[in-house]
């Protein structure tokens, strides 16, 4: 299937609508996509009124996300990650070692990152008109 912007708005639509009835902030990884279809079932069943099948979802869901990752300059991401590591830090009143233990382990991660972003620029482009409505729902935590 060919992400297409009906799609994606789609998918941005059910995820705006979850995140505001779940007060989650919407998440990505390799579970995500059924993790909200099962909340989703268990509550409004807006991914099928939305014409979504189990399996459509997870793609369409695995699309735009990856799509959305890849919208985000490098910069800002590591940004975000810096605020993170702080946030940690201050919140856990860790020593410095557990402090590098934790930025080691951002640094392992960022390689998944990196190959989520390859993954989604296929679809950064359909997904860039929609990235101001996720960066809400994803990143602010705006549900």
């Amino acid at each position: 299937m060919a992400l297409d912007a009906r799609d994606v708005q789609a998918v941005v639509t059910v995820l705006e609508k979850l995140a505001s009835e779940t007060g989650d902030t919407i998440y990505y990884d390799e579970e995500a996509a059924e993790e909200w279809f099962e909340i989703d079932d268990e509550s409004s069943q807006l991914i099928p009124a939305a014409g979504f099948t189990r399996a459509s979802w997870k793609e369409a869901f695995d699309q735009t996300m990856t799509g959305f990752i890849a919208t985000i300059p490098n910069a800002e991401f590591e940004q975000m990650m810096e605020d993170f590591i702080n946030k940690i830090a201050e919140m856990a009143r860790m020593t410095p070692e557990q402090k590098q233990s934790a930025v080691d382990g951002l640094h392992a991660e960022r390689g998944k990152f990196d190959a989520i972003r390859n993954r989604g620029a296929e679809y950064k482009a359909v997904v860039i008109p929609y990235a101001e409505r996720l960066r809400k729902i994803a990143i602010q935590g705006e549900g």
